[in-house]
């Protein structure tokens, strides 16, 4: 008996001949890639990744006002004892060499002495306060906001190491590979915010024909 289009054995016969699609890779793993590469580049690249990562799941934001909350306790103490800051700038130097964290120079000893290191962590919290109120996976203000601080960084330590918390990234981004992650970030967002623009001219154009 042949099948006639339409009948159960007709239906049948097809469903045998169906073969379901491959499953999706599974996610590429970045922190592990991250955390095995020693290359510049690829640290870049995997920064990027979690930059954007750390913008889309809210843990920037909330990394952000704990900062926040850090840096103005520090500033406080600060402002009323010249030991304090002397303190800290003997942890920064410890954890600059036990830790090997990625600072561009060692702390200035002279910066914490005068009132040097608390202006530019006022500075600090107040930047940070602009970017915490901008900390949209859709927004390149939060990025630019980011980028500005870390351009005007010299020789931070604890600014540095709040920046790699709040971005997720580990003690082995220096200023400039925070600023490279940060820069391709911000271009991965233009480009997916560049793409939608052009889906809604399209499908607007596809209306009014």
């Amino acid at each position: 008996e042949i099948p006639t289009p339409g009948s159960d054995s007709s239906t049948d016969e097809l469903s045998k001949l169906y073969i379901p699609p491959p499953p999706p890779p599974p996610p590429l793993d970045t922190d592990r890639l991250r955390s095995a590469t020693n290359s510049d580049g690829l640290l870049a690249v995997l920064g990027a990744a979690q930059v954007l990562r750390a913008m889309q799941d809210g843990s920037a934001k909330r990394r952000v006002l704990e900062s926040i909350e850090s840096v103005e306790e520090w500033v406080e103490n600060g402002e009323q004892s010249v030991a304090f800051r002397v303190a800290s700038w003997r942890d920064q130097r410890a954890a600059q060499g036990d830790l090997k964290i990625a600072m561009e120079s060692d702390s200035n000893f002279m910066a914490f002495i005068s009132n040097k290191a608390i202006a530019n962590r006022k500075r600090f919290a107040e930047q940070l306060k602009a970017a915490s109120a901008v900390t949209d996976f859709d927004s390149l203000q939060f990025l630019q906001t980011i980028h500005s601080v870390l351009s005007q960084m010299n020789s931070p330590c604890l600014r540095l190491e709040l920046l790699q918390y709040i971005l997720g990234l580990d003690n082995r981004y220096s200023v400039a590979h925070v600023k490279r992650s940060v820069e391709l970030a911000a271009t991965c967002l233009n480009i997916s915010s560049g793409s939608e623009s052009e889906d809604v001219l399209a499908d607007e154009k596809a209306i009014t024909q």
